[in-house]
């Protein structure tokens, strides 16, 4: 309950607002009770007709007046949680969108899905039903004060049955707890194996994957049902308790009330209301339990949420220069991805001078992407520097260096938006004529144009889960067009034929050609033997730990070192 109450001690004064409504919608809810003990003693017994039209007159202003503070509170505690949740989305939002990519590497899978779901549970948690029930727990003293002034032993009855009530789903809770955790754990594997399935059905129907993927599937739903039952019989059990004490209550009240009726120190109006109103007890009891087991669900939920938000974050400030030159250098660096045996390479240092062009090559998982990326700025040595015009990387202003490169990743992927959207990502306006002619010349130059042609919606096509639809070769000619919108003096591919026709190809070509002619910094991971033909300079990954650094014709002096 920490939480709800830091939500409601950020707005002292909606919360005494609040309070005040839950009191008054409250005392209204008196009224029925009271009247049907006024009916029962004073119109039964004396037959006046106006004193019942009075009195029913009187509960249905207090009915109708507790339903407007009831719906008054209502309003006011769904603006409790509005600035606490929408906190709460953003910096969810700022980890997803700034978490430095090796920690977002380590994170397990189905991690970033549970942390949806997280938010989710604190949601519905402090949402105005659980609010307005926890703030109606201390005015449960106001309906066992009206059951003790009808008879005190009939209130202590209404105490140990709210009392029992507790207890027993307290206990039910902590039986619960080892069977919510497994739950949470089979149902993040059972959704990746859904999702692996989806995403990998050319792979299933191709390769005979179903027999496979239905042994796990049944595996997976059996652990998942014999959990179930297993909460079904601890629920069921709760509740049968919870019915069993609701029960023993009303016999309790009937049975003494009656006793106490017959020995005249109380009346049968008397019974019947204590009767009503420790029902009513007991049902705010109930919901006050309801809300703060949604609110211990919460509080783990944000502990998983604390643990999220505070993983490593990109700065959102740093150094810039007025002009990037394109120089780039490496001093000792080594990287090793958390949990390996050993580093992806070590003690690297190699410079190149403006305009210079280097050629990345090595087998499959020789680090070729890790390197891309490093230069990228997007994962940080583990040892030594990379220096851009002589200045860390790391003491760049992120979002400034992006803006210096032209990079096109081996595996591109996309946001769930338009093929504009998604070219146009990094413009500040993306909707000036500038922008809309350097996009027309990026598309030209990536040979997107006769694609986008043959598209009905053209360049407002949506690209759905993140560009997988999109045949590779598009992907790739999509991620082309992305990194020509930066007007930066350093270009990084990594494997940019990889999946392209001649005709892509042919466009790649044409674009390193007219970059380096232009006097970019050039680096490109391939095999590509034209591309090689090309190269100043070679970075061959294959030598280990430390990638051999080479020239591939004589440089001039101002190239590398």
């Amino acid at each position: 309950m920490k939480e709800l109450y830091r939500r409601l001690a950020l707005r002292p004064r909606l919360t005494w607002e609040i309070l005040f409504a839950s009191f008054l919608a409250n005392l209204m809810s008196v009224a029925s009770s009271i009247y049907v003990i006024l009916v029962l003693n004073r119109y039964v017994g004396y037959g006046f007709d106006g004193t019942l039209y009075t009195l029913t007159t009187g509960v249905l202003i207090a009915s109708f007046l507790g339903m407007g503070f009831a719906s008054v509170r209502g309003r006011l505690a769904s603006a409790v949680s509005v600035l606490p949740d929408h906190e709460l989305n953003e910096k969810t939002l700022t980890v997803f969108t700034r978490a430095k990519l090796s920690a977002l590497y380590r994170m397990p899978p189905g991690r970033h899905q549970e942390m949806l779901s997280a938010l989710k549970t604190v949601e519905s948690a402090y949402d105005s039903h659980n609010i307005s029930a926890v703030l109606d727990g201390p005015f449960l003293l106001l309906f066992l004060l009206a059951v003790a002034f009808i008879h005190p032993l009939l209130a202590g009855i209404t105490v140990l049955a709210v009392a029992a009530t507790f207890l027993f789903t307290l206990s039910g809770m902590r039986q619960s707890a080892p069977l919510d955790e497994r739950q949470r754990d089979e149902g993040i594997a059972h959704r990746n194996l859904t999702l692996s399935a989806v995403s990998g059905a050319e792979t299933v129907r191709a390769f005979l994957g179903a027999d496979f993927l239905r042994k796990a599937w049944r595996k997976q739903m059996q652990s998942i049902q014999e959990l179930r039952e297993l909460m079904d019989v601890a629920r069921d059990r709760s509740k049968v308790r919870l019915e069993t004490v609701s029960m023993l209550l009303r016999i309790s009240i009937y049975c003494f009330g009656a006793m106490l009726a017959v020995a005249g120190t109380m009346s049968v109006g008397g019974l019947i209301g204590a009767s009503i109103l420790s029902a009513k007890a007991m049902q705010m009891g109930s919901s006050f339990l309801q809300s703060y087991l949604a609110g211990r669900k919460a509080e783990e939920a944000l502990v998983q949420l604390e643990e999220f938000h505070a993983m490593p974050l990109e700065p959102v400030s740093g150094s810039a220069v007025r002009e990037f030159s394109g120089r780039l250098e490496l001093r000792d660096v080594g990287f090793a991805y958390t949990g390996s045996t050993g580093p992806v390479f070590e003690s690297l240092s190699f410079r190149l001078n403006p305009g210079s062009v280097l050629a990345v090559t090595g087998f499959n998982g020789s680090g070729k992407s890790t390197f891309c990326k490093l230069v990228a700025g997007l994962l940080e040595p583990g040892r030594g520097l990379v220096l851009a015009d002589g200045i860390d990387l790391r003491q760049f202003a992120p979002d400034w260096w992006r803006r210096q490169i032209l990079y096109l990743p081996q595996e591109p992927t996309f946001l769930n938006a338009t093929i504009r959207e998604n070219i146009t990502l990094a413009e500040l306006e993306p909707e000036s004529a500038i922008s809309q002619e350097r996009l027309n010349q990026a598309v030209r130059a990536a040979a997107l144009r006769r694609f986008l042609d043959l598209s009905r919606l053209g360049l407002d096509m949506e690209i759905t889960e993140g560009g997988r639809t999109l045949p590779v070769g598009i992907r790739r000619r999509v991620a082309l067009a992305r990194a020509l919108m930066n007007q930066g003096r350093l270009v990084v591919f990594d494997d940019p034929t990889e999946g392209l026709d001649s005709e892509g190809c042919l466009a790649v070509y044409s674009v390193l050609n007219v970059l380096a002619k232009a006097g970019a910094s050039i680096i490109v991971a391939t095999v590509d033997p034209n591309i090689l033909k090309g190269a100043g300079f070679v970075l061959d990954m294959n030598e280990k730990p430390t990638p051999a650094f080479a020239a591939t014709r004589e440089p001039k002096s101002e190239d590398a070192t």
